[in-house]
């Protein structure tokens, strides 16, 4: 008796979890029979097998980073992301002076169908530039860049192919 409860009690457990999993699936087409893309990897696999693809991308990542991002800066977290490997050191230290953390970050050039790799550093890009201006990554750096100068009169800092050592070390 005890063996058919058990067996009985499984086949429940098993039934619900596999109709539970069935109505949090997402949509596999979207009303005009367009297949539904998900991620970056199944749209390239699919683009690599047909490179006229004709399907619905919904960026489901990008959707979760944006919503972190705003949770983030809900929160008080700001981070900036660059990429300035002699001035990235001086940026951190002034950028933390505001409470803004700093991650290197290197983007791609390319972007796959219709996502949006960089969702979370976007969002984070945009409330720093309205918190604190449009110029003030810029000015962040233009200073990172003279001290780092200053820092290291010997070591050739060509700019738009100028050396900027010349007009900084006069000033």
């Amino acid at each position: 008796m005890s063996k058919i409860l058990s067996i009985f009690i499984v086949s429940v457990i098993v039934i619900s979890c596999v109709e539970k999993s069935e109505s949090n699936s997402l949509a596999k087409f979207d009303k005009n029979g367009k297949r539904i893309v998900y991620s970056e990897e199944v749209y390239s696999k699919m683009w690599i097998e047909n490179k006229d693809l004709d399907v619905t991308v919904i960026d489901t990542f990008c959707i979760n980073q944006k919503s972190r991002a705003l949770r983030d800066t809900k929160n008080g977290k700001l981070v900036y992301f660059g990429f300035h490997p002699r001035e990235f050191p001086k940026m951190t230290e002034i950028l933390s002076q505001f409470g803004i953390e700093t991650k290197e970050h290197l983007r791609r050039c390319i972007r796959i169908g219709g996502f949006e790799p960089y969702c979370y550093q976007d969002e984070m890009d945009r409330e720093i530039r309205r918190k604190y201006g449009e110029n003030f990554i810029d000015s962040i750096f233009k200073v990172a860049q003279k001290e780092f100068i200053l820092e290291n009169p010997n070591v050739e800092y060509i700019e738009d192919g100028i050396d900027l050592r010349k007009r900084i070390l006069e000033e």
